[in-house]
């Protein structure tokens, strides 16, 4: 089998989620997908933004211009359009083969230009049940369709061993930890300090989110710096996968005020299987791929698969918080034992090896009696 994943969205190979930049949760499913593939023996290469061929753990990054050579030479069993895509470019690939197109669906909604759906495609991968049902409308009668779950980083699969202890490796005083950007939540974490501050000022913060959420410079750098200079907060900005699931393993609650419809969120994937308390909201997805390991607060319009200007509930976050923290203070054999069958589901449930058979079994149904 032979697969061509097509993003043209970025530039990177398969080794990207290796660098110290921070990494978006597409591309990152993309490579390790990817390399899980190819270490089961099948063939895989990644067209995308790059300007010259690369290699990396045995796959093939090319520039998008040499898609139409590559599909002349028909080498490609199925072409997988990762993300985002256009009608154009889907087209284009239509033209010149027969092989089975998939789109792998990320985004909330089909929604043009960047996420049309497409008579062309033979079938969607959906990230979550949440995203099946609330797109089920847009689909093309002559579509397949599944759900098949992302993963996590490996580096997160190693975060805890079977029986070292979890609670012991967490810093103290504790620290709270948000990771996502700006629409994600971050405008929503100082106000939830605040209330939090108010009965305990014993932890720190740390953020790891983009530093422009307006793209105004100037009116970024005076809000970074206001960010910075409250009370606790001992980080904010971006970091790479190594040194986030790092940061992970020794934090103790991580905040997810999220509005956002998030289709499959990766981060708090890779925070609960690195043994956070998670404290987040019903939206969308969340529930979903948190599989009742959160400690839950209701937003309003939870599962609109559009909107992200939902007020989130302040108080009910914060004592959610505060109550976490109290807990790990009180009854700490209860939490470690909480923790551990929360990092064993998750090792068990969310590896990216675990996610090949899935995909070459849909792929294979797609193919006609004569491919």
């Amino acid at each position: 089998m032979n697969l061509a994943f097509i993003d043209f969205v970025y530039a990177y190979d398969a080794a990207r989620p290796d660098a110290s930049e921070p990494l978006g949760g597409t591309t990152s499913a993309i490579c390790f997908l990817a390399r899980e593939m190819a270490k089961a023996g099948f063939s895989c290469a990644i067209f995308n933004r790059v300007t010259e061929i690369r290699h990396a753990h045995g796959i093939k990054s090319l520039p998008l211009d040499a898609l139409g050579f590559e599909i002349e030479r028909g080498v490609y069993d199925a072409y997988v359009f990762c993300g985002r895509w256009t009608a154009e470019l889907v087209g284009l690939v239509r033209a010149h083969t027969k092989a089975p197109l998939i789109a792998w669906m990320h985004e909330s909604t089909f929604a043009p230009p960047m996420t049309p759906a497409l008579k062309e495609f033979d079938g969607v991968v959906f990230v979550s049940e949440w995203q099946q049902r609330v797109n089920q409308s847009a689909l093309c009668p002559n579509w397949k369709q599944t759900v098949i779950h992302n993963a996590m980083n490996p580096l997160a699969v190693f975060s805890f061993a079977a029986n070292e202890p979890i609670l012991a490796s967490k810093a103290k005083p504790p620290v709270l930890l948000f990771a996502g950007s700006f629409t994600r939540g971050a405008f929503h974490v100082p106000p939830l300090l605040e209330k939090i501050r108010k009965v305990r000022e014993d932890f720190s913060v740390e953020m790891f989110c983009n530093l422009d959420p307006s793209r105004d410079p100037e009116r970024d750098a005076a809000y970074v710096a206001w960010l910075k200079s409250q009370p606790n907060v001992a980080h904010i900005g971006m970091v790479g996968q190594k040194e986030l699931i790092r940061r992970m393993q020794r934090a103790s609650i991580m905040l997810a005020p999220n509005p956002w419809p998030e289709t499959s969120c990766i981060a708090l994937i890779e925070g609960l299987a690195s043994g956070l308390d998670a404290v987040a909201t019903d939206r969308a997805a969340v529930p979903e791929t948190a599989s009742g390991f959160t400690r839950q607060v209701l937003i309003e319009a939870a599962g609109d698969p559009v909107r992200f200007d939902m007020p989130v509930d302040y108080d009910a976050f914060s004592t959610a918080v505060l109550d976490a923290l109290r807990e790990r203070e009180e009854n700490p054999d209860a939490v470690e034992a909480r923790l551990r069958r929360q990092i064993d589901y998750f090792h068990a449930n969310y590896q990216w090896a675990q996610r090949v058979d899935p995909w070459m079994g849909f792929i294979k149904s797609l193919f006609k009696p004569s491919d």
